[in-house]
């Protein structure tokens, strides 16, 4: 087994520490709080669901009805580039009720999914140690699941994708389905609480994700915003 060195060990330190500094340069990451926000963000799920993998959803979809969405923007160009949609359960069944039993625990009204994650291919690798719209966008559905109290967060993860969510302190329930909206594709559900991420988070990178100093491209509403606003006239417009 091989083992790092003090001066490698350093280095790697280091470079955890050089990101809260300049990993988000270039972006804004906020909630959607117009229609006219909301259809931008849904064109780039559809981009990257219906036009790049080839899944056979609609975009919006009846879950986007009771639910919020979230933008990263290129701040040169004004472009959206990537979005991810939250559903909080004191609205209606979460998605993944369609598919499997919430463990007991799970099924209260201060629980929130995490869905349709979607990045333009061209801002999904960068030079930085990780992506940068990912983990804004990830660091904004914390900072904005604390502000609406929430007591759990769910995913549903393909199996492959898994462990990068157990690094960001998910845990596994061990119940898992195939999705018939997104081809048959198994998903396992995985949970977590953001408020006690300082216990259940042991990656170093990931423990900045949550608990380091404040990012200023990242931006939290004054008000909670309605729900639905993907599901406005103008962005069926856009779905048909």
């Amino acid at each position: 087994m091989q083992t790092r060195t003090a001066e490698e060990t350093q280095i790697t330190t280091d470079r955890v520490a050089s990101i809260p500094a300049d990993l988000l340069d270039g972006f804004r990451f906020r909630v959607c709080e117009t229609a006219e926000d909301a259809t931008r963000a849904m064109e780039v799920r559809r981009r990257v669901y219906r036009d790049g993998s080839g899944y056979n959803v609609p975009v919006p979809d009846d879950v986007d009805g009771r639910s919020w969405l979230l933008m990263a923007e290129d701040v040169e160009s004004g472009q959206v580039v990537g979005t991810v949609r939250i559903t909080p359960r004191s609205a209606g069944r979460l998605e993944c009720e369609e598919y499997l039993n919430l463990p007991r625990r799970l099924a209260t009204p201060h629980t929130i999914e995490i869905t349709r994650l979607a990045i333009l291919n061209e801002y999904r690798k960068t030079n930085m140690l990780v992506p940068a719209v990912s983990f804004g966008l990830f660091r904004l559905t914390y900072e904005f699941a604390m502000q609406l109290g929430a007591e759990a967060e769910i995913v549903c993860s393909k199996p492959e994708r898994v462990l990068a969510y157990v690094l960001m302190g998910f845990q596994p329930t061990g119940r898992s389905a195939s999705y018939t909206r997104l081809n048959g594709a198994r998903h396992d559900l995985l949970w977590h609480d953001f408020r006690h991420a300082s216990t259940m988070v042991d990656n170093e990178l990931f423990r900045r994700l949550y608990l380091g100093a404040g990012f200023p491209q990242v931006n939290t509403p004054e008000s909670i915003p309605a729900l639905g606003l993907a599901v406005s006239d103008a962005t069926y417009r856009l779905a048909v």
